[in-house]
């Protein structure tokens, strides 16, 4: 008998969350989630942008650099990497971190708009 009262008030006994405090942490959680997520989407943008801008730089470099070792003022992505100033495949060589294509014109590197 003694051991049924135990359990009656271990069941009885309901240390849990309401609904009204489960609500109130969601809300919580959906407002720093509001807050957040546009923060971060924003900084990767940025970020790959930078990382482009250094990207189209180093092939500038790399094409300056072709030009002098091997004399020739006819510079393609195909050249540089055949000749490994750039590594990977061409197609890829020609894209910059943000997804936009970098062209070579005239010795000059610039990402295409």
């Amino acid at each position: 008998m003694k051991t049924l009262l135990k359990l009656k008030r271990k069941l009885s006994n309901n240390n849990g969350f309401t609904l009204i405090e489960m609500l109130i942490v969601i809300f919580i959680i959906a407002i720093l989630l509001i807050l957040i997520v546009p923060n971060i989407t924003k900084n990767l943008d940025t970020a790959k942008n930078k990382s482009s801008e250094a990207y189209v730089k180093t092939v500038q470099s790399q094409v300056t650099a072709y030009e002098i070792n091997e004399k020739d003022s006819n510079v393609t992505f195909e050249k540089l990497v055949e000749k490994g100033y750039l590594e990977g495949p061409v197609d890829k060589a020609s894209k910059a971190p943000n997804g936009k294509t970098i062209v070579i014109t005239n010795g000059k590197a610039e990402l295409q708009e």
